[in-house]
Protein backbone atom coordinates (compact mmCIF):
# COMPACT_ATOMS: atom_id res chain seq x y z
CA UNK A 1 0.00 0.00 0.00
CA UNK A 2 1.28 3.41 -0.93
CA UNK A 3 2.20 5.90 1.78
CA UNK A 4 1.65 9.41 0.44
CA UNK A 5 4.53 11.75 1.13
CA UNK A 6 4.19 15.27 2.45
CA UNK A 7 4.27 17.06 -0.87
CA UNK A 8 2.91 14.29 -3.10
CA UNK A 9 1.64 16.05 -6.22
CA UNK A 10 -1.06 13.43 -6.78
CA UNK A 11 -3.02 15.12 -4.01
CA UNK A 12 -2.91 18.54 -5.67
CA UNK A 13 -6.18 19.81 -7.09
CA UNK A 14 -8.29 17.00 -5.64
CA UNK A 15 -10.24 19.11 -3.17
CA UNK A 16 -13.11 19.98 -5.53
CA UNK A 17 -13.18 16.45 -6.96
CA UNK A 18 -13.58 14.97 -3.50
CA UNK A 19 -16.12 17.68 -2.70
CA UNK A 20 -18.34 16.75 -5.65
CA UNK A 21 -17.86 13.04 -4.92
CA UNK A 22 -19.01 13.49 -1.33
CA UNK A 23 -22.19 15.24 -2.44
CA UNK A 24 -22.88 12.65 -5.14
CA UNK A 25 -22.40 9.74 -2.75
CA UNK A 26 -24.66 11.45 -0.26
CA UNK A 27 -27.43 11.31 -2.84
CA UNK A 28 -26.80 7.60 -3.46
CA UNK A 29 -26.59 6.74 0.23
CA UNK A 30 -29.66 8.76 1.12
CA UNK A 31 -31.74 6.78 -1.36
CA UNK A 32 -30.94 3.21 -0.51
CA UNK A 33 -27.77 2.54 1.45
CA UNK A 34 -27.86 1.68 5.14
CA UNK A 35 -24.84 3.26 6.78
CA UNK A 36 -23.41 1.68 9.91
CA UNK A 37 -23.49 3.65 13.13
CA UNK A 38 -20.67 2.75 15.50
CA UNK A 39 -21.47 3.65 19.10
CA UNK A 40 -18.04 3.88 20.65
CA UNK A 41 -17.72 1.83 23.83
CA UNK A 42 -13.94 1.83 24.09
CA UNK A 43 -10.92 3.70 22.78
CA UNK A 44 -8.19 2.10 20.72
CA UNK A 45 -9.88 1.11 17.46
CA UNK A 46 -7.42 0.94 14.55
CA UNK A 47 -9.37 2.52 11.69
CA UNK A 48 -6.73 2.98 9.01
CA UNK A 49 -3.21 1.80 8.20
CA UNK A 50 -0.77 2.51 5.40
CA UNK A 51 2.35 0.45 4.89
CA UNK A 52 3.65 -1.99 7.49
CA UNK A 53 1.99 -1.69 10.92
CA UNK A 54 2.20 -4.26 13.74
CA UNK A 55 -0.04 -4.87 16.76
CA UNK A 56 2.24 -6.83 19.00
CA UNK A 57 3.91 -9.14 16.49
CA UNK A 58 0.88 -9.41 14.21
CA UNK A 59 0.72 -7.27 11.07
CA UNK A 60 -2.40 -5.10 10.86
CA UNK A 61 -4.29 -5.21 7.56
CA UNK A 62 -6.77 -2.63 6.32
CA UNK A 63 -10.19 -4.30 6.55
CA UNK A 64 -13.29 -3.76 4.45
CA UNK A 65 -16.91 -3.46 5.49
CA UNK A 66 -16.34 -1.38 8.60
CA UNK A 67 -14.48 -4.03 10.56
CA UNK A 68 -11.92 -2.63 12.98
CA UNK A 69 -8.92 -4.03 14.80
CA UNK A 70 -9.22 -3.31 18.52
CA UNK A 71 -6.22 -2.58 20.73
CA UNK A 72 -6.33 -4.11 24.20
CA UNK A 73 -4.80 -2.48 27.30
CA UNK A 74 -1.02 -2.96 27.45
CA UNK A 75 -0.81 -3.80 23.75
CA UNK A 76 1.72 -1.92 21.62
CA UNK A 77 1.09 -0.65 18.10
CA UNK A 78 4.21 -0.19 15.98
CA UNK A 79 4.77 1.28 12.54
CA UNK A 80 7.73 0.61 10.31
CA UNK A 81 7.46 2.05 6.80
CA UNK A 82 3.88 2.97 7.46
CA UNK A 83 1.35 5.08 9.38
CA UNK A 84 -1.75 4.34 11.44
CA UNK A 85 -4.94 6.04 12.56
CA UNK A 86 -6.51 5.12 15.91
CA UNK A 87 -9.98 6.18 17.10
CA UNK A 88 -10.04 7.23 20.75
CA UNK A 89 -13.12 8.78 22.35
CA UNK A 90 -15.82 10.01 19.91
CA UNK A 91 -14.40 13.00 18.02
CA UNK A 92 -10.73 12.30 18.82
CA UNK A 93 -8.20 10.64 16.49
CA UNK A 94 -4.57 9.72 17.19
CA UNK A 95 -2.37 9.33 14.11
CA UNK A 96 1.07 7.69 14.29
CA UNK A 97 4.03 8.46 12.07
CA UNK A 98 6.55 6.14 10.49
CA UNK A 99 8.91 4.14 12.73
CA UNK A 100 6.85 4.97 15.80
CA UNK A 101 5.08 3.06 18.56
CA UNK A 102 2.34 3.63 21.13
CA UNK A 103 1.09 1.59 24.07
CA UNK A 104 -2.56 1.64 25.11
CA UNK A 105 -2.55 1.93 28.91
CA UNK A 106 -6.33 2.26 29.47
CA UNK A 107 -9.17 2.11 26.95
CA UNK A 108 -12.25 3.29 28.87
CA UNK A 109 -13.86 6.42 27.43
CA UNK A 110 -13.85 7.95 30.91
CA UNK A 111 -10.14 7.21 31.25
CA UNK A 112 -8.24 6.84 27.97
CA UNK A 113 -4.47 6.77 28.40
CA UNK A 114 -1.94 6.25 25.62
CA UNK A 115 1.86 6.28 25.88
CA UNK A 116 4.04 7.35 22.96
CA UNK A 117 7.02 5.04 23.39
CA UNK A 118 8.94 6.04 20.26
CA UNK A 119 8.71 8.20 17.17
CA UNK A 120 5.97 10.76 16.47
CA UNK A 121 2.20 11.16 16.70
CA UNK A 122 -0.46 13.82 16.23
CA UNK A 123 -3.78 14.03 18.03
CA UNK A 124 -6.79 15.76 16.50
CA UNK A 125 -9.54 16.42 19.05
CA UNK A 126 -12.60 17.90 17.38
CA UNK A 127 -15.00 17.26 20.25
CA UNK A 128 -14.63 15.75 23.72
CA UNK A 129 -17.66 15.03 25.87
CA UNK A 130 -17.46 16.29 29.44
CA UNK A 131 -17.58 12.73 30.81
CA UNK A 132 -14.61 11.61 28.70
CA UNK A 133 -10.93 12.04 29.53
CA UNK A 134 -7.80 11.53 27.41
CA UNK A 135 -4.20 11.55 28.60
CA UNK A 136 -1.15 11.17 26.36
CA UNK A 137 2.08 10.13 28.11
CA UNK A 138 5.30 11.30 26.48
CA UNK A 139 8.65 10.99 28.21
CA UNK A 140 8.21 12.23 31.79
CA UNK A 141 5.16 14.38 31.01
CA UNK A 142 1.41 13.70 30.90
CA UNK A 143 -0.83 15.73 28.56
CA UNK A 144 -4.55 15.82 29.45
CA UNK A 145 -7.12 16.83 26.83
CA UNK A 146 -10.54 18.14 27.78
CA UNK A 147 -11.55 20.13 24.69
CA UNK A 148 -10.69 20.88 21.06
CA UNK A 149 -6.97 20.63 20.34
CA UNK A 150 -4.40 19.77 17.66
CA UNK A 151 -1.08 18.63 19.13
CA UNK A 152 1.98 16.90 17.71
CA UNK A 153 4.18 14.70 19.91
CA UNK A 154 7.77 13.57 19.48
CA UNK A 155 9.12 10.99 21.91
CA UNK A 156 12.53 12.69 21.78
CA UNK A 157 11.86 16.43 21.61
CA UNK A 158 8.43 17.01 23.18
CA UNK A 159 5.02 18.43 22.20
CA UNK A 160 3.73 21.32 20.05
CA UNK A 161 0.22 22.78 20.39
CA UNK A 162 -1.07 23.94 16.99
CA UNK A 163 -4.65 24.52 18.17
CA UNK A 164 -6.34 24.73 21.54
CA UNK A 165 -4.53 23.85 24.74
CA UNK A 166 -3.65 20.95 27.01
CA UNK A 167 -3.11 20.52 30.74
CA UNK A 168 0.37 19.17 31.46
CA UNK A 169 1.80 17.48 34.52
CA UNK A 170 5.60 17.37 34.37
CA UNK A 171 8.25 17.35 37.05
CA UNK A 172 5.63 17.36 39.79
CA UNK A 173 4.07 20.61 38.49
CA UNK A 174 0.85 21.30 36.60
CA UNK A 175 0.68 23.88 33.83
CA UNK A 176 -1.37 24.77 30.76
CA UNK A 177 0.38 24.52 27.40
CA UNK A 178 -1.38 26.87 24.99
CA UNK A 179 -1.55 27.30 21.24
CA UNK A 180 1.73 28.22 19.55
CA UNK A 181 3.93 26.82 22.32
CA UNK A 182 6.09 23.74 22.65
CA UNK A 183 7.34 21.88 25.70
CA UNK A 184 10.22 19.52 26.29
CA UNK A 185 9.13 16.27 27.91
CA UNK A 186 12.23 15.68 30.03
CA UNK A 187 14.93 17.60 31.83
CA UNK A 188 13.80 21.14 32.61
CA UNK A 189 10.47 20.85 30.76
CA UNK A 190 11.13 24.23 29.18
CA UNK A 191 8.39 26.02 27.22
CA UNK A 192 8.98 28.16 24.13
CA UNK A 193 7.10 29.60 21.17
CA UNK A 194 7.28 27.99 17.73
CA UNK A 195 6.19 28.82 14.19
CA UNK A 196 2.85 27.10 13.51
CA UNK A 197 3.57 27.23 9.78
CA UNK A 198 6.52 24.91 10.35
CA UNK A 199 4.95 21.48 9.81
CA UNK A 200 6.25 18.00 9.02
CA UNK A 201 5.14 15.10 6.78
CA UNK A 202 3.03 13.51 9.53
CA UNK A 203 1.16 16.76 10.17
CA UNK A 204 0.42 17.22 6.48
CA UNK A 205 -0.75 13.62 6.11
CA UNK A 206 -3.03 14.07 9.13
CA UNK A 207 -4.44 17.20 7.51
CA UNK A 208 -5.30 15.27 4.33
CA UNK A 209 -6.88 12.45 6.33
CA UNK A 210 -8.95 14.97 8.26
CA UNK A 211 -10.22 16.45 5.01
CA UNK A 212 -11.25 13.02 3.75
CA UNK A 213 -13.14 12.27 6.98
CA UNK A 214 -15.00 15.56 6.64
CA UNK A 215 -15.98 14.70 3.06
CA UNK A 216 -17.27 11.29 4.18
CA UNK A 217 -19.27 13.04 6.91
CA UNK A 218 -21.43 14.87 4.35
CA UNK A 219 -22.66 11.66 2.72
CA UNK A 220 -23.03 9.80 6.03
CA UNK A 221 -24.97 12.59 7.73
CA UNK A 222 -27.31 12.83 4.77
CA UNK A 223 -27.83 9.07 4.80
CA UNK A 224 -28.76 9.02 8.49
CA UNK A 225 -30.99 12.07 8.10
CA UNK A 226 -33.04 10.30 5.43
CA UNK A 227 -33.60 7.36 7.78
CA UNK A 228 -35.90 9.50 9.86
CA UNK A 229 -35.91 11.69 12.95
CA UNK A 230 -32.38 12.90 12.38
CA UNK A 231 -31.11 9.34 12.86
CA UNK A 232 -32.62 8.95 16.32
CA UNK A 233 -34.70 6.00 15.11
CA UNK A 234 -31.45 4.06 14.55
CA UNK A 235 -30.26 4.56 18.09
CA UNK A 236 -28.22 7.58 17.07
CA UNK A 237 -28.44 9.40 20.41
CA UNK A 238 -24.90 10.73 20.77
CA UNK A 239 -22.03 11.92 18.63
CA UNK A 240 -20.03 8.98 17.37
CA UNK A 241 -18.07 7.23 14.65
CA UNK A 242 -19.92 6.07 11.57
CA UNK A 243 -18.73 3.82 8.78
CA UNK A 244 -19.13 5.14 5.23
CA UNK A 245 -19.01 2.14 2.86
CA UNK A 246 -18.37 4.24 -0.25
CA UNK A 247 -15.27 5.87 1.22
CA UNK A 248 -14.46 2.67 3.18
CA UNK A 249 -13.64 4.77 6.23
CA UNK A 250 -15.06 5.93 9.52
CA UNK A 251 -16.14 9.52 9.92
CA UNK A 252 -17.48 11.51 12.85
CA UNK A 253 -21.12 12.58 13.23
CA UNK A 254 -21.96 15.19 15.87
CA UNK A 255 -25.29 14.76 17.65
CA UNK A 256 -26.54 18.20 16.63
CA UNK A 257 -25.39 21.37 14.89
CA UNK A 258 -22.06 21.35 13.13
CA UNK A 259 -18.44 21.32 14.20
CA UNK A 260 -15.22 22.73 12.82
CA UNK A 261 -12.23 20.46 13.26
CA UNK A 262 -8.86 21.83 14.41
CA UNK A 263 -7.73 21.55 10.78
CA UNK A 264 -10.67 23.74 9.74
CA UNK A 265 -12.95 21.14 8.10
CA UNK A 266 -16.67 20.90 8.82
CA UNK A 267 -18.61 18.02 10.40
CA UNK A 268 -22.41 18.09 10.09
CA UNK A 269 -24.99 16.33 12.23
CA UNK A 270 -27.83 14.45 10.48
CA UNK A 271 -30.35 17.05 11.65
CA UNK A 272 -28.25 19.92 10.29
CA UNK A 273 -26.91 18.61 6.98
CA UNK A 274 -30.21 18.72 5.08
CA UNK A 275 -30.61 22.44 5.68
CA UNK A 276 -27.43 23.19 3.77
CA UNK A 277 -27.28 20.22 1.41
CA UNK A 278 -28.59 22.01 -1.65
CA UNK A 279 -26.07 24.80 -1.08
CA UNK A 280 -23.29 22.19 -1.24
CA UNK A 281 -24.56 21.07 -4.62
CA UNK A 282 -24.75 24.66 -5.86
CA UNK A 283 -21.27 25.42 -4.57
CA UNK A 284 -19.82 22.44 -6.43
CA UNK A 285 -21.15 23.53 -9.80
CA UNK A 286 -20.00 26.45 -11.98
CA UNK A 287 -22.64 29.11 -12.60
CA UNK A 288 -23.44 30.55 -16.00
CA UNK A 289 -23.97 34.29 -15.67
CA UNK A 290 -25.90 35.74 -18.62
CA UNK A 291 -26.15 39.18 -17.07
CA UNK A 292 -24.60 42.44 -18.13
CA UNK A 293 -20.98 43.47 -17.74
CA UNK A 294 -19.63 40.57 -19.76
CA UNK A 295 -21.29 37.58 -18.07
CA UNK A 296 -19.45 34.27 -18.05
CA UNK A 297 -18.87 31.55 -15.51
CA UNK A 298 -17.72 32.58 -12.09
CA UNK A 299 -15.51 30.29 -10.06
CA UNK A 300 -15.85 29.09 -6.46
CA UNK A 301 -14.42 30.90 -3.50
CA UNK A 302 -13.98 29.71 0.08
CA UNK A 303 -16.42 31.24 2.56
CA UNK A 304 -15.17 30.91 6.13
CA UNK A 305 -18.65 31.61 7.48
CA UNK A 306 -19.97 28.28 6.25
CA UNK A 307 -16.76 26.28 5.88
CA UNK A 308 -16.92 25.38 2.20
CA UNK A 309 -16.62 26.85 -1.32
CA UNK A 310 -19.38 29.04 -2.73
CA UNK A 311 -19.66 30.47 -6.23
CA UNK A 312 -19.57 34.18 -6.88
CA UNK A 313 -22.78 34.89 -8.75
CA UNK A 314 -22.51 38.27 -10.42
CA UNK A 315 -25.96 39.58 -11.18
CA UNK A 316 -27.66 36.56 -9.59
CA UNK A 317 -30.17 36.78 -6.80
CA UNK A 318 -28.75 36.30 -3.32
CA UNK A 319 -30.10 33.41 -1.25
CA UNK A 320 -31.92 35.88 0.95
CA UNK A 321 -33.62 37.56 -2.02
CA UNK A 322 -32.67 40.54 -4.16
CA UNK A 323 -29.66 41.23 -6.31
CA UNK A 324 -26.32 42.33 -4.89
CA UNK A 325 -25.54 45.93 -5.55
CA UNK A 326 -23.30 46.45 -8.54
CA UNK A 327 -23.70 42.86 -9.70
CA UNK A 328 -21.19 41.63 -7.10
CA UNK A 329 -20.99 38.27 -5.39
CA UNK A 330 -24.12 36.97 -3.77
CA UNK A 331 -24.21 36.92 -0.02
CA UNK A 332 -23.14 33.57 1.40
CA UNK A 333 -25.73 31.67 3.46
CA UNK A 334 -25.46 32.33 7.15
CA UNK A 335 -23.71 29.63 9.14
CA UNK A 336 -26.14 27.49 11.14
CA UNK A 337 -26.37 28.07 14.85
CA UNK A 338 -24.05 25.88 16.84
CA UNK A 339 -25.26 23.86 19.79
CA UNK A 340 -26.34 26.33 22.41
CA UNK A 341 -25.75 29.35 20.16
CA UNK A 342 -28.79 31.56 19.81
CA UNK A 343 -27.20 33.81 17.24
CA UNK A 344 -25.55 31.29 14.95
CA UNK A 345 -21.92 30.38 14.52
CA UNK A 346 -19.78 27.27 14.30
CA UNK A 347 -18.59 25.17 17.16
CA UNK A 348 -14.85 24.68 17.15
CA UNK A 349 -14.79 21.48 19.09
CA UNK A 350 -16.09 21.13 22.60
CA UNK A 351 -15.12 20.53 26.15
CA UNK A 352 -18.66 20.14 27.36
CA UNK A 353 -21.29 17.49 27.10
CA UNK A 354 -24.02 16.99 24.58
CA UNK A 355 -27.07 19.17 24.97
CA UNK A 356 -30.32 18.33 23.30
Amino acid sequence: MRVYEADDQSWEGLTMTKFITAVSLGIVMSVGALAQVAISAKSGLIAHVEGRVLLGEQEVALKMGGRLTEMKPEQELKTQEGRAEVLLTPGVILRIGENSSIKLIANRLEDTRVQLTSGTAVIEATEIAKEHAITILVGEAAFALRKMALITFDATTGAKVYKGETQVIAGGNATTLREGRLMETSGTFSVARFDKNDTDPLYRWANRRSEMLAMANIASAKSVERMGNGGMGLGYSQGGWMYNPYFNMYTYLPLSGMLQSPFGFMYYSPSRVNRYYNQYIQAAMPVQNPGANGGGISGPRFDSAVGYNVNSRAGMAAPGGGTPAGGGAAAAPAAPAGRGDAGGGVRGGGGGGTSK
